[in-house]
């Protein structure tokens, strides 16, 4: 059985040498995303698929990379020069979870849905940002 592994988008990139989107000049991720429909799909799957990749929304609310081939949640693919090893595994970080203020437009990073998970368990619609302290005291959170 194989490992599973994590990896930033840097260590990813790196180590598996993602190739250019050679059908569209302005495809995502500077150049290297495939799209999910036409004839860039029509090539992903014309790949090994040790070196097909899928990018996605993460059940956390992060975006990720994973190897191989999926359908659920995907925003795009990747092909790579240098194969995942088959038995294993890997999982690329590629944004955290970001909580958006509809109070004040505030937008911040909330990899652990700390904020989400307290403004909401108050049921208010604000943030750390805009919050009275009487409510930043509610949600047990300090300015």
């Amino acid at each position: 059985m194989g490992k599973f592994v994590e990896l930033d988008y840097d260590e990813w990139e790196s180590i598996y040498k993602p190739i250019k989107n050679h059908l569209d000049p302005n495809a995502s991720f500077d150049g290297y995303m495939f799209e999910t429909y036409d004839s860039e799909l029509e090539f992903v799957k014309s790949q090994r698929p040790d070196h097909i990749w899928m990018y996605g929304d993460g059940d956390d609310g992060g975006t990720y990379i994973w190897s191989g081939w999926g359908f659920i949640n995907r925003i795009g693919y990747f092909i790579t020069e240098v194969p995942c090893p088959p038995t294993d595994t890997i999982q690329v970080l590629v944004s955290h979870n970001w909580y958006y203020c509809e109070n004040c437009d505030a937008e911040m990073e909330d990899p652990d849905n700390l904020i989400r998970d307290a403004f909401q368990e108050q049921d208010l619609e604000k943030c750390p940002k805009c919050a009275t302290i009487e409510e930043l005291t509610l949600v047990a959170l300090e300015k």
